[in-house]
């Protein structure tokens, strides 16, 4: 059997004290308390911090948890009620009922032949203005990551100083990379240049 570490022995402890070391585990353990006076004192430094720990908690009765989540206000997405969202249906039934109306007179008046192709025309259009849309809060959220990242270089000279070498290390690796895909093969390897043949 190996010798273990003091580190691990230390470790053992605190799994003893949460009552999570294995019981082959916990025989070592034994054996070494009885020969290192280091870890057998910190042994009793955890007993005593667990004693008290225990000692000086505080019991709460078992409807704290309720009366404290009955004592928050309710935010405004919650319903307390199946009921409560019966208008919100109702409001997107409708439009869509009149979105679908809409569409339907539109194609017929534009393509009386052929009201499908149109359809599927106004379709197509929805969806470029959703990526446009899309593509806008995308910029949005780019402009929002570039003031984050201004805030934090300005925060001290430490964090410019962080990034500038983080930037430096990665252009380093880049420029390795990079001549070492260029390099022949055998210079690659430490070898000589493989001789013409003739």
């Amino acid at each position: 059997m190996k010798r273990l570490d003091h580190d691990t022995y230390r470790e053992w402890l605190h799994l003893e004290c949460d009552g999570e070391l294995p019981a082959a585990d916990r025989s070592q353990l034994r054996q070494h308390l009885d020969s290192c006076a280091d870890c057998r004192a910190e042994s009793q430094e955890l007993v005593a911090l667990d004693k008290l720990l225990t000692e000086s908690r505080i019991p709460i009765h078992r409807r704290f948890h309720d009366d404290v989540m009955s004592a928050l206000p309710s935010a405004g997405w919650e319903s307390s009620h199946p009921r409560s969202w019966a208008a919100a249906l109702i409001v997107a039934a409708l439009l869509g009922i009149a979105g679908a109306a809409l569409l339907g007179t539109s194609a017929a008046r534009l393509e009386p032949a052929a009201p499908f192709v149109a359809a599927i025309v106004a379709v197509v259009d929805l969806f470029q203005s959703t990526a446009l849309a899309g593509a806008g809060l995308l910029t949005a959220s780019w402009k929002g990551l570039g003031l984050a990242f201004q805030e934090l270089l300005a925060g001290s000279v430490w964090n410019l100083l962080a990034v500038g070498l983080l930037v430096f290390g990665l252009d380093f690796l880049l420029l390795r990379l990079l001549l070492r895909r260029h390099r022949p093969a055998g210079l690659a390897s430490g070898g000589e240049p493989p001789a013409n043949r003739h």
